[in-house]
């Protein structure tokens, strides 16, 4: 690994040259193909030891695969990476998004359409959750192959409160306002949900509620303003009203919109509210700074049912960055080879390393002889109970998503009708947002 770390670099020098030869076929006289990379990733970074470890076993499985790969991480990762797209010669494999983050190399036709090639058979496919391989181009094109999922609805539930106080998980939304009253009784408070910034309702409930009562599908015809679906549809103004009567019942805890992430956790794991609105991944934190009679305790939840949902028991997630080719080697030994890295990273045996450093993979793997923390046991449990929807600023613009938000965080606090929310979303939508052009 000594070798993988010396190439760290986050310079936005000499791009050109550095990768001059992506198109070339790099093999020596020894049939070694050499693959050039960069990645937003940090590999001193402990937080990123399960890609060290995938690496190197990489490296041992095909010893005539050479990587040299770069890496950068956050603004200057994206510099440069644009400086790339702009000489139009970028490296044969790289982490990229599904979306527009990394369109500045998507839209210039610098990336491999996967789904355009042998690579994507229906039996590597059917080794992943079905999310993983959502369309990622407006004409269902793949561009990467995410790793791991980012689950952004979970209803994190204290079952020694419940048991305390004689309750179960409300199977229903009805159920949930029915309980508001023993929980408050008894001291304690129903929901934490920090909703200081404006992404948190939108990422951690909005999105849920969305799926739910539109289901995937609508939502995606709203978003492009195809078969009639608007924002102003019953659908949406009614996941508005959902919010709405949240607050009007009391269940959240007081100061939602003052209170940060941190804080609505921390009010949770002191005991002091029966559930905790949040992301998937937080499962992880749990494990590190909660002792164990805690964790033990703590069960993920989805939302109960909604009356007239569309659909049922889901959650929603986003793939985070994944793993592409350049075109520029469609059809070469190097693509060949750049699939391999992918295919092992992404896949059974790069996965089950992963998940050894408390990562749950896309990939279905078995669990039951890997050493996790408690709660990333049950994360991974919840990720194969659970359908995914979309995360609804991981389709829409940002501006507009931001817009939503405001407006929800004054209804929240009773200044604000759900019908004028949509109806304000909507119109800006259908001016600015890109997915109606």
């Amino acid at each position: 690994m000594k070798k993988i770390l010396a190439l760290v670099m986050v310079s936005l020098i000499a791009v050109t040259s550095f990768f001059a030869s992506g198109a070339n076929e790099s093999k020596s006289d020894d049939g070694t193909i050499t693959l050039t990379g960069y990645m937003q990733i940090d590999p001193a970074n402990p937080a990123y030891a399960g890609h060290n470890a995938v690496v190197e076993a990489f490296e041992e499985a095909y010893p005539n695969i050479k990587l040299d790969i770069e890496y950068a991480t956050g603004e200057a990762f994206h510099q440069k990476f644009q400086a790339m797209a702009a000489s139009r010669k970028i490296p044969d494999i790289f982490t990229c998004y599904g979306g527009a983050r990394t369109a500045y190399i998507q839209d210039p036709g610098l990336v491999l359409d996967l789904s355009d090639t042998d690579y994507l058979t229906d039996e590597f496919k059917s080794q992943f959750k079905p999310v993983t391989f959502k369309a990622q181009g407006e004409n269902g094109e793949l561009w990467m192959i995410p790793p791991t999922l980012a689950v952004c609805h979970v209803v994190f539930a204290n079952r020694a409160i419940l048991d305390e106080l004689g309750l179960d998980y409300p199977k229903t939304f009805e159920e949930m306002i029915a309980q508001v009253p023993t929980i408050r009784a008894a001291g304690y408070y129903p929901i934490s949900m920090g909703n200081k910034d404006q992404w948190v309702v939108n990422s951690w409930l909005l999105s849920l509620l969305v799926d739910r009562t539109g289901g995937p599908q609508w939502f995606m015809d709203a978003a492009k303003g195809e078969n009639g679906a608007k924002f102003t549809d019953p659908a949406f103004v009614k996941t508005l009203e959902i919010i709405q009567t949240m607050c009007e019942e009391d269940l959240f805890s007081p100061g939602v919109n003052q209170m940060g992430n941190g804080e609505a956790d921390q009010e949770f794991y002191q005991g002091k509210s029966v559930y905790l609105i949040d992301a998937g991944w937080r499962s992880g934190g749990m494990d590190s700074q909660l002792p164990t009679e805690f964790t033990e305790n703590i069960e993920m939840h989805v939302f109960p049912a909604i009356e007239g949902e569309v659909r049922s028991n889901t959650s929603t997630a986003v793939t985070g960055e994944g793993f592409g080719i350049a075109s520029a080697i469609k059809d070469t030994e190097k693509a060949d080879a750049a699939w391999k890295f992918i295919s092992f990273y992404t896949g059974e045996e790069g996965s089950k390393i992963f998940a050894q450093y408390g990562d749950i993979p896309t990939c279905n793997i078995d669990f039951s002889e890997i050493e996790m923390g408690i709660m990333q046991k049950k994360y991974a449990q919840f990720q194969e109970e659970h359908e995914m929807g979309y995360v609804f600023d991981s389709v829409m613009n940002g501006e507009g998503v931001s817009l939503l938000n405001a407006n929800i965080q004054a209804m929240m606090m009773g200044n604000g009708d759900p019908s004028e929310i949509a109806a304000q979303y909507e119109a800006w939508v259908a001016q600015n947002d890109t997915n109606r052009e």
